[in-house]
């Protein structure tokens, strides 16, 4: 980065650079760097460029690059250092007769577009210069990215007004450059980092596990279901310390390999949706744990509510049946499902004939998790029905026959 002498250090090398440009295309020309005036001993060029540097700006690409600087207790971390742009007016003095302004300008413009940077070692030459030695101390050349020279397109109204600024001046050709980007930072000390007491390097193969499919381990076609075993299905599953999170939480695993890990779900999981990673280590110390690092994508699985039994019979109670004959019942069904569902989750019963549902009820409101859910039901006519349960969307598995036709669970309204 620079000090507080970059600024004046690009005008010095741009005046040099340009001088020695514009003397061999325009006979005694000489560059200055004064603010443009009237009158005698302004010590602008009879015949020459004048630079004169009228707008400082802010660097909107690196303006906070060296955010933050300051530690929460306000120690120093890193130099605080300012990005910003030169914008320069580079007006032509001469003979108008013989078109010397003109000459001086395409003489300009022709250099700085064939060298749009100021090079180190034209930053060094001037910084040496014996003429020159309050920018002995710049570091300017240091800079790691050079001042480049962009011509700014400014319209006759814009042009106008700049030169409105200097009052009392009368306008001549004029053109106006943008210097991009000085670095500036004042010379101070950061805290220093503390030392780092030992480095640990280890080199692994970049094989991140990916997760293709989860199913239940006793079939892909079946419902995973409360404490069924799940099979993760994917590839580079098998690696340093290998780990599944269900939700966030670890799970244990019962056998891992290459294509496929296998693991007995938490009886705690709730019905519903659930996202699945597996977390591979790296091993920095052979005597330290290893260190989580690799991750899988999420896999998603839905864990399927299912209706409890009791002797073989589904723990579905119906009770307080309201009307007779051909009326339709009204009544309380009270259902066991497992697992327990907590008082957040969304719950629906279904009353299906064959695969066909006809009616859909919301459970009662209920305070805590709990195993028995209690479902009002209304409109509903005498017979037989097969029950299925919704908990977050997940439903209850139906009961086929050898033909996959459903037979249950099934409950009777009297």
């Amino acid at each position: 980065m620079s000090n507080f002498r970059a600024i004046a250090t690009v005008t010095a090398t741009l005046q040099r650079a340009l001088q020695a440009a514009i003397q061999s295309d325009v006979a005694g020309a000489t560059v200055s760097t004064v603010r443009p005036a009237e009158g005698t001993n302004t010590h602008l060029p009879t015949t020459g460029v004048n630079l004169y540097l009228y707008q400082v700006s802010q660097n909107p690409h690196r303006s906070n690059l060296d955010l933050p600087t300051r530690r929460s207790q306000g120690d120093l971390v890193q130099r605080p250092q300012i990005a910003i742009d030169l914008h320069y007016l580079l007006s032509f003095y001469g003979d108008d007769l013989s078109l010397e302004p003109q000459r001086l300008l395409g003489s300009t413009v022709a250099f700085l577009h064939s060298q749009p940077m100021i090079t180190r070692t034209q930053i060094e030459a001037v910084i040496a210069d014996p003429a020159k030695t309050f920018l002995a101390q710049s570091d300017l050349a240091d800079q790691p990215e050079l001042v480049r020279f962009t011509p700014l397109t400014i319209s006759l109204e814009e042009l106008s007004r700049l030169w409105s600024v200097l009052l009392q001046v009368q306008y001549v050709l004029s053109v106006a450059y943008k210097a991009s980007v000085v670095l500036v930072e004042r010379q101070l000390t950061p805290q220093p980092v503390l030392p780092a007491r030992a480095i640990n390097l280890s080199a692994i193969p970049l094989r991140q596990p990916f997760i293709r499919q989860i199913v239940a381990d006793a079939g892909e076609d079946l419902p995973i279901t409360s404490g069924a075993a799940i099979r993760i299905v994917g590839a580079d599953l098998q690696g340093l310390a290998t780990q599944v999170a269900i939700d966030n939480a670890q799970a244990n695993t019962t056998a891992v390999t290459g294509d496929h890990i296998t693991l007995n779900l938490p009886a705690a999981l709730s019905a519903g949706p659930h996202r699945v990673q597996v977390l591979q280590g790296v091993q920095f110390d052979p005597a330290s744990t290893p260190r989580l690092a690799l991750k899988s994508n999420l896999g998603v699985f839905v864990l399927h509510p299912s209706i409890t039994q009791t002797a073989g019979q589904p723990d579905i109670v119906i009770s307080n049946v309201q009307g007779a004959g051909n009326a339709p019942r009204s009544a309380v069904v009270t259902i066991g499902v497992a697992p327990a569902v907590a008082q957040s989750q969304m719950l629906t019963l279904e009353l299906l004939k064959l695969q066909q549902v006809l009616f859909t009820f919301a459970a009662a409101p209920r305070t805590d998790a709990a195993a028995s859910l209690v479902f009002p039901i209304s409109g509903v006519p005498a017979g037989d029905y097969l029950f299925r349960v919704r908990v977050d969307g997940a439903e209850s598995a139906l009961q086929l026959d050898a033909n996959r036709v459903p037979v249950g669970p099934k409950g009777t309204i009297p």
